[in-house]
């Protein structure tokens, strides 16, 4: 997976402009964060409760919860493999 963020240029107000570039692998990743992250902060600012929904909106906390580990393994996995080839 290749993820490389480059700064283009340093701006007055402490803001960058930056170019990303990043494979099909890297771009899936950044795309499955984004989402998680929306999903969860929408919950979270919107404060969803309806009521008698509460077993509803802990599922859809653990969903995201789960989807956030799996991607750590992997990205954990694919590491150890880049790791294991380089030394080959």
């Amino acid at each position: 997976m290749k993820i490389q963020v480059k700064i283009i240029k340093e701006n007055a107000d402490g803001s960058a402009n930056a170019q990303v570039d990043f494979d099909k692998e890297g771009l899936e990743c950044l795309v499955q964060h984004g989402l998680i992250s929306l999903i969860t902060q929408g919950l979270d600012v919107h404060k969803v409760k309806p009521e008698g929904d509460e077993a509803l909106i802990q599922r859809a906390k653990e969903i995201v919860k789960d989807a956030k580990d799996k991607q750590l393994i992997k990205a954990a996995r694919e590491q150890v493999g880049e790791h294991d080839r380089n030394l080959s």
